[in-house]
């Protein structure tokens, strides 16, 4: 037998091999996840973050404080601009539990007046800080026209800690991923900027694909959509 026929065979011997694999890989179920950035923008952090965002070529949701956007319109504006979803959380990242009636309306209002100003567009959810939920808060939220966001799942990477390491975050982000799944970080992190293009390349190897939280809603909400990756 002559070398190209050898060649030939090993070539369909490697095939076989890798054959089980791609099975594997073309059966697993698509699981549609949201990544959330909270607590911006600050331009020179949200700069660096919309770069690797344009790079792996996905859109995300960012978490505004409205108190950040006065001090930098021009970078809430390049989020939206750049195909992302703004989200209003809140004024001054306050805990909702320590303000009253009058104070909480306002942390909701002015953020989503602020927001709506800088970026052209209108938040269409809420997402409050330190994630506490009750009713006042939904409540607040609906007099601004606002959904309080409601995640099937929050895996939490647990980047705003600061003794928390790289590593772990990775680990953190992408350790039970389920379908519908919001993947919670923070646009300050410089460790989760990082950190990012490995996440990214392990969720897509676990056939997850990246919606905004709008498009999650939609998506999990429609029992005959179909999840289609995001640029990946």
């Amino acid at each position: 037998m002559n070398a190209k026929a050898l060649h030939f065979l090993a070539g369909l011997a490697a095939l076989g091999g890798l054959a089980p694999m791609l099975v594997a890989a073309a059966t697993l179920p698509v699981k549609r996840v949201a990544f959330v950035f909270d607590d911006g923008p600050r331009p020179a952090d949200a700069g660096a973050l919309l770069d690797v965002l344009a790079k792996e070529k996905i859109h995300v949701t960012f978490a505004l404080v409205g108190a950040r956007v006065a001090e930098s319109p021009a970078t809430a504006h390049a989020i939206a601009a750049a195909g992302h979803e703004v989200i209003n959380h809140s004024q001054a990242h306050a805990h909702p539990k320590d303000l009253d009636d009058a104070a909480l309306d306002r942390e909701v209002a002015e953020a989503q007046q602020r927001i709506t100003a800088a970026a052209g567009v209108a938040p269409r959810w809420y997402w409050p800080p330190f994630l506490e939920v009750d009713d006042r808060v939904r409540a607040a939220a609906a007099r601004s026209h606002l959904t309080v966001y409601s995640p099937k799942k929050i895996v939490v990477s647990k980047d705003y800690d600061r003794s928390v390491p790289a590593e772990e975050i990775y680990r953190r982000a992408t350790t039970d991923v389920i379908d519908g799944s919001v993947i919670l970080c923070h646009e300050w992190r410089e460790d989760t900027r990082l950190q990012l293009p490995a996440i990214l390349a392990e969720l897509r190897r676990q056939n997850c694909v990246f919606l905004t939280f709008s498009e999650l809603h939609d998506a999990m909400a429609s029992p005959d959509s179909t999840a289609k990756p995001a640029g990946g």
